[in-house]
Order: C-alpha cells, then sequence, then structure tokens
C-alpha cells in the first residue's frame, strides 16, 4: 500500500511538472506571438512610410522636371529678346 501511494504521489508530481512546463510553453508561445504581431505592425508602419516617400520623391522629381522646363523656356526666350536687342542696337 505504502509503495502505491509513492507511485501515486510520485504521478502526482510528474503531472505537476507537466502542467508547469505546459503553462511555460503557452505563456513563451503568447509571448512570442505577441512579439511577431508587434513586428508585423512595425513592418506595416515602414512600408506605409517607403510609399509616402515614393510618392513625395515622384511629386518632387515631376515639379523639378517642370521647373527645368519653365527654365529652359526662359532661357530660350532671354536668348530672342538679346538677339532683337542687339540687332535694334547694331541698326542705331
Amino acid at each position: 500500500m505504502q509503495k502505491l501511494q509513492e507511485q501515486m504521489a510520485e504521478q502526482e508530481e510528474l503531472i505537476l511538472a507537466a502542467q508547469r512546463d505546459r503553462d511555460q510553453a503557452q505563456a513563451e508561445s503568447q509571448r512570442q506571438q505577441s512579439l511577431s504581431e508587434a513586428s508585423m505592425n512595425e513592418v506595416k508602419e515602414v512600408l506605409q512610410a517607403l510609399e509616402e516617400l515614393a510618392l513625395s520623391y515622384e511629386q518632387k522629381t515631376q515639379e523639378v522636371l517642370s521647373k527645368d522646363r519653365d527654365n529652359e523656356a526662359l532661357t530660350e526666350e532671354l536668348t530672342r529678346k538679346k538677339v532683337t536687342a542687339q540687332l535694334l542696337h547694331s541698326a542705331i
């Protein structure tokens, strides 16, 4: 009878140890899941920021191209006016 009680006590200890291990594993799994979700959210935020930067870059590029065209047009106009002024000045 004593041996049976000892075996039952050992079994209870093993069951308790297994439950503690399971609880620890579940807690670690939940911690890892939380970390994973936080990392995924951070990645989403970084991707969103990159998309915004790309759009901003594209807008700035278009603005620069537009200003370049405006500058070219102004340079051509200035050149024409200089030629006209030189012709008028030489005619006088």
